[in-house]
């Protein structure tokens, strides 16, 4: 009798196991927006980030659409297509843009509502240098930036979490070479109106980052990185806490932002990074966990 109990519970089993295999197979890949609108400064790597990123689609698990918004004029980006309609056909929306981007009012709103509600939001680089003028945007991304050090920097990366997606496969430690960011630790306050402002374009930061509101990936490895070089401007010290890729929670959706990827042949060539993204990508879009 229990024999008989046991065979029909692993029959229950495998075709329950079955069934949702074939629904997984009929539900298709995931689908992910990729925004690349420069209002500051427009990278050189757009163009290779919307193609690698489209390649890694292919086989990990998710169709990429891209709008080219890169080859905009600065003064004239153009957001007139993304409506609620447009947005929620996604599963989740990775940017690589920057400046205050010309969204409505109902459009950033829009665009925090569909991660809060379960999608996924993917940052790269100079995504933290997006909406300094929309502080909801930092609180969900993390972060602004702050300062960069030096274009081409050698860099020794510390994996601080060797289970996540976006870094297992990293070991504990990754030389890169790279444009790493620095980000601003609290809001800009007149009283010291040097402190927490994007040295870059002149942004005040509207809020801190903080280890408080994210899970932090990877940071800046001080003893193992050369740092005396490093232009004054950058204000990094040994064992200083420099993080640059991170993952959290919004609402119900998944964040997760890296810092690299100013370089072309990061994207192109780099198989470490593309691995690395790739993996923020499916954990943000709820392919891996």
């Amino acid at each position: 009798m229990k024999r008989a109990l046991l065979v029909l519970l692993l029959a229950s089993i495998g075709l329950s196991a079955a069934a949702f295999a074939t629904t997984a197979s009929q539900a298709g890949p995931k689908k992910l927006l990729f925004l690349t609108h420069a209002a500051l400064y427009k990278h050189t790597s757009l163009g290779p980030a919307e193609k690698a990123v489209t390649e890694l689609g292919k086989t990990g698990g998710f169709e990429v659409t891209t709008v080219e918004g890169y080859k905009q004029d600065a003064k004239q980006l153009d957001f007139s297509f993304l409506t609620p309609e447009y947005l929620n056909q996604f599963d989740g929306v990775m940017m690589m843009t920057n400046g205050n981007l010309p969204f409505t009012d109902a459009q950033k709103k829009n665009l925090l509502d569909f991660i809060r509600g379960g999608k996924g939001f993917i940052g790269a680089h100079c995504a933290s240098l997006t909406f300094y003028n929309y502080p909801e945007f930092g609180e969900m991304l993390g972060g602004y930036f702050n300062r960069n050090l030096p274009q081409g920097t050698i860099a020794v990366l510390k994996v601080e979490d060797a289970r996540h997606p976006a870094t297992k496969m990293l070991g504990t430690s990754w030389p890169i070479v790279d444009e790493f960011y620095l980000f601003g630790t609290a809001p800009w306050d007149a009283a010291k109106p040097d402190d927490n402002i994007d040295v870059l374009f002149k942004n005040k930061i509207p809020m801190g980052f903080s280890r408080d509101r994210v899970h932090v990936l990877l940071s800046l490895d001080t003893d193992r990185t050369n740092i005396e070089g490093f232009a004054p401007r950058a204000n990094v010290r040994k064992g200083g806490d420099y993080p640059q890729s991170w993952w959290r929670n919004w609402g119900k959706g998944r964040v997760f932002y890296t810092s690299l990827g100013h370089l072309p042949e990061t994207w192109t060539n780099d198989s470490a990074f593309r691995a690395h993204l790739t993996g923020g990508i499916q954990w943000a879009l709820g392919l891996e966990n």
